[in-house]
């Protein structure tokens, strides 16, 4: 994967490690930070994070935690309050996590629609195609819907040779290849974007809709 943008993904986990790095020091072209989860939870490293990355030479993304027990708009919300009304148009676009601790409900057709409500809103307030992160598991129980498919996937495999996709999604588009990087004695998330820098910026921008 030589070619590949090269990232990692934090939270308030990884405490001041952005302070400590930079495109000149490190291998790596994109950051992607934690912002929300629910209705409740907001990342304390978020606005810190948010704003360094870029300062740091790095492409910039964030992600909300979704939980299938909170009302969609809510979490938009909580999300919105946090990122801001406008999203910057030089960064990833912004990301679901959806996995196993996401499910605190039983009724799969319901969790389907809530969470492409969730999706719309996202897309609507920003004008952008939110990406999905999940894995082969979770994504096979409850993504295994075809409206997901136009949605890009961050795919959680680590320690594999290649990922291995949930069934609704023919290919990638970030790949969480391991759980254990080091990063300044920090341990790290570590992803490829499936191309290099340039695909990369060309995917971010392929990601705006047009009003």
């Amino acid at each position: 994967m030589s070619n590949n943008a090269k990232g990692i993904d934090i939270s308030k986990s990884q405490g001041n490690l952005i302070d400590s790095i930079d495109t000149s020091n490190t291998d790596l072209t994109f950051v992607i930070c934690k912002a929300t989860g629910g209705i409740t939870i907001q990342d304390p490293d978020f606005a810190h994070n948010w704003e360094t990355i870029p300062q740091k030479g790095f492409i910039r993304g964030t992600y909300h935690f979704y939980y299938t027990n909170d009302a969609p708009q809510s979490q938009a919300d909580n999300f919105f309050n946090v990122v801001g009304n406008e999203y910057p148009a030089d960064a990833l676009p912004p990301v679901i996590d959806f996995e196993n601790s996401s499910i605190k409900t039983t009724d799969h057709a319901q969790i389907i629609t809530d969470l492409l409500d969730f999706i719309s809103i996202l897309e609507q307030k920003y004008n952008r195609t939110p990406m999905i992160y999940t894995n082969q598991g979770t994504g096979n129980t409850y993504l295994n819907d075809p409206r997901f498919s136009k949605y890009p996937l961050w795919v959680a495999n680590p320690d594999a040779t290649k990922p291995a996709l949930p069934s609704t999604w023919n290919d990638w588009t970030i790949w969480q290849y391991s759980f254990t990087g080091n990063i300044n004695g920090v341990t790290v998330d570590e992803d490829y974007f499936n191309g290099d820098v340039n695909d990369m910026k060309q995917f971010i921008q392929q990601s705006s809709i047009s009003s």
